[in-house]
């Protein structure tokens, strides 16, 4: 199957759904997925040379994910871009985002001074080890409605992004189906 859309039809799974976590330190997060996040989150934006993924005023992240749902978006097409290598292992692993709501513990006020890097602004990390051991992180930020959204998704071979980072077990997942 097409990787774009193995990664776009997971990822329609947690649309309409809150996550609610409890942690044991007594803090509830409620993290929550649209359509239009799968755009940034599996890294469209830096195909600056392939049309069919460039955001526009008729060419919305929301409207791009149903066209990948509808297979008018497809791997092959995304893989002509000269950046593609940079999204790559997203694309690979993005269809495990499941994997990564329904996990143990969270790094919780991630700091991204720890990585050398003031490009990811984010509150939280959801992490896992993928089925071919790379890690997965999913950074999540907490919006104007105090609810957490995520902001970007890295695969990586080494624990960079969560080694030295605080972490919280994970009392309890909820989850919530919005109407």
């Amino acid at each position: 199957m097409d990787k774009l859309l193995e990664a776009a039809r997971e990822y329609a799974k947690l649309i309409n759904i809150d996550f609610i976590y409890t942690l044991e330190n007594g803090i509830v997060l409620q993290v929550y997925f649209i359509p239009s996040f799968f755009y940034h989150l599996i890294g469209l934006q830096k195909l600056v040379d392939i049309p069919l993924v460039q955001k526009g005023p008729r060419n919305n992240p929301g409207y791009i994910f149903r066209n990948i749902l509808r297979g008018k978006i497809t791997l092959t097409d995304i893989q002509k871009s000269r950046h593609f290598s940079e999204i790559e292992s997203r694309v690979k692993h993005f269809s495990q985002i499941n994997m990564l709501v329904e996990f143990e513990r969270i790094i919780v006020d991630f700091d991204s001074t720890l990585i050398n890097s003031k490009m990811i602004n984010a509150d939280y990390i959801l992490f896992k080890k993928s089925n071919d051991n790379m890690h997965l992180n999913l950074f999540l930020k907490t919006d104007d409605n105090n609810k957490q959204v995520p902001l970007t998704f890295i695969s990586d071979r080494t624990d960079y992004y969560t080694h030295r980072q605080k972490m919280i077990e994970i009392v309890s997942i909820t989850k919530v189906v919005r109407s």
